[in-house]
């Protein structure tokens, strides 16, 4: 894909993110989210104007490096949709696990990512400042790609 058209990807998602994160220092901005979008090792699933998905794919394991769905769009089964269309790219890749983090207070998302089979498996503590004072832990979380669907 033309650079041209990978920047004005990486503007959507910023915009995305930005209106996804209330924490300033979480938000990715649209020059990270275009270098992460340039690496042959990137890929994205992307639901128009509502939410997206970054990840990476190495070997048998995958990570999403973020996922933002629009505020409006929260609890209508888009990042529902996001996750299981992630699911079946990495069956074509022969993924057998995803791994994420999410923030210990991002509760919507750690019900999305539940609901959809990721167990906790470990934790980072106090890993995201969310304010000048204040930090959270990171949930470490996986799940194994279901094969049988």
């Amino acid at each position: 894909m033309e650079n041209k058209v990978l920047k004005s990807l990486a503007d959507e998602f910023s915009n995305i993110h930005l209106k996804s994160f209330n924490q300033q220092n979480l938000r990715f901005s649209s020059r990270f989210i275009f270098s992460l979008l340039i690496n042959p090792q990137i890929s994205y699933i992307y639901k128009k104007n509502k939410g997206f998905c970054i990840f990476s794919i190495n070997k048998e394991d995958a990570e999403i490096i973020t996922m933002a769905i629009v505020p409006k769009y929260q609890n209508h089964g888009i990042g529902f949709l996001i996750l299981n269309e992630l699911e079946e790219v990495l069956l074509k890749y022969n993924c057998k696990k995803i791994f994420l983090e999410v923030a210990s207070n991002n509760l919507i998302a750690l019900h999305l990512y539940k609901k959809v089979g990721f167990k906790n498996f470990g934790i980072r503590k106090n890993y995201y400042k969310i304010l000048k004072d204040k930090k959270v832990d990171a949930i470490l979380m996986k799940k194994v790609v279901n094969l049988k669907k």
